[in-house]
């Protein structure tokens, strides 16, 4: 979900919508659990917006067991007053005992955000407003082969349509690759080691993800495009202010072959990836980045995080230090909605270079 300006919570009138199990012991647990947020939106570029988030925790098999993992959907829809929207919907289900993996992520935007060029060490200079129809899906699907090692396959869809760089200003002069609109579907295989403890708030365990992303020329490709994709994961529990504190770490890689369209590069900002950064702020053809974050409650349903986080983008995948280190760092606030899927509101400020900074609300963790 884009970064809001203006998000309306609720949080704790929000409470008795919240389905969830019963504490006492005798109470059947509930298998499907829902979180409806109420949203305000507004920003200079779009005024103001309404619209909703949804987040569902559930179960896919008939008595919550040990062995099957609890899956996890969100929605959401925003509607602005200049008759703009954003739509966005993402899954993970966990099959009965884990044998299968299902993952979806999709979109369909007509929003503007600001343009900072490509591949410049100076962003702020390039800064131009621009606007597009997009549809974008993102599946994967996994067959557990032993234990916690998964084989799957993915595909990846991206439709930008409709681009509006205005007649004059640095879109138009710079024409990035695709500046016209243009669409790709790519293929990848796909392995996972996943042994999260959790998958909205992780407190112990590692995840790993390997894509490697084909793009045939029928599909749109005529750019020899292909896109390497690597994110590790790993959670340590602590115990230094409260019983669910968690250390988390992330590194991520985004190497890309060929020529890349402009919307498809490896970007750095946004509420998931180098918080404190408007998306797009930087764009290159790769991308290595790097975040780490305590996360502890503090009072009843009120957490906090404090993390730090740096990224190259190095014109080759070799060429590590051919640009200037990205620092990000950052504090956050968390409300818990959902304390037995431990499912949180969070509330981040994150600050990076150039003056940079980046107010987020979303919901569970950013990673």
């Amino acid at each position: 979900m884009r970064p809001l300006n203006l998000f309306l919570l609720c949080s704790l009138a929000l409470h008795p919508f919240v389905v969830q199990g019963q504490n006492d012991s005798t109470a059947k647990p509930k298998r499907f659990r829902v979180s409806p947020l109420p949203v305000i939106y507004y920003s200079p570029e779009t005024r103001l917006g309404f619209g909703a988030l949804v987040a569902a925790n559930f179960e896919t098999t008939k008595h919550p067991d040990t062995l099957t993992k609890s899956s996890y959907a969100q929605t959401y829809f925003i509607y602005t007053v200049n008759h703009q929207y954003d739509w966005g919907t993402s899954t993970r289900i966990y099959m009965p005992e884990n044998k299968f993996v299902f993952y979806g992520k999709f979109n369909y935007i007509f929003f503007p955000e600001y343009y900072y060029g490509i591949a410049t060490e100076d962003p702020l200079s390039k800064k131009d407003t621009i606007q597009y129809n997009r549809i974008a899906a993102d599946v994967r699907l996994y067959k557990k082969l032993k234990r916690h090692y998964f084989i799957g396959a993915a595909t990846r869809f991206n439709h930008i349509a409709h681009v509006d760089g205005g007649t004059t200003g640095h879109f138009v002069e710079d024409k990035p690759l695709g500046y016209e609109g243009y669409w790709l579907w790519g293929f990848a295989p796909a392995f996972a080691i996943e042994t999260r403890d959790n998958f909205v708030y992780p407190r112990k365990g590692f995840f790993l993800e390997v894509l490697y992303y084909l793009y045939p020329s029928w599909s749109g490709n005529s750019y020899g495009l292909q896109s390497f994709k690597l994110d590790v994961r790993k959670y340590f529990p602590v115990h230094w202010i409260s019983p669910i504190d968690a250390l988390a770490f992330q590194f991520l890689a985004n190497v890309n072959t060929g020529d890349v369209p402009f919307k498809d590069l490896a970007d750095i900002g946004g509420s998931y990836t180098m918080r404190g950064y408007y998306t797009g702020f930087y764009r290159y053809p790769n991308l290595y980045a790097f975040q780490g974050e305590y996360r502890t409650n503090v009072w009843k349903r009120l957490g906090f995080t404090v993390w730090l986080g740096g990224a190259l983008t190095p014109e080759k995948w070799y060429t590590f230090f051919d640009h200037s280190f990205k620092f990000n760092a950052g504090v956050g606030l968390r409300i818990m909605i959902n304390r037995k899927d431990r499912l949180n509101v969070r509330v981040d400020q994150g600050f990076g270079n150039k003056g940079q900074s980046g107010f987020y609300l979303d919901i569970a963790e950013a990673y």
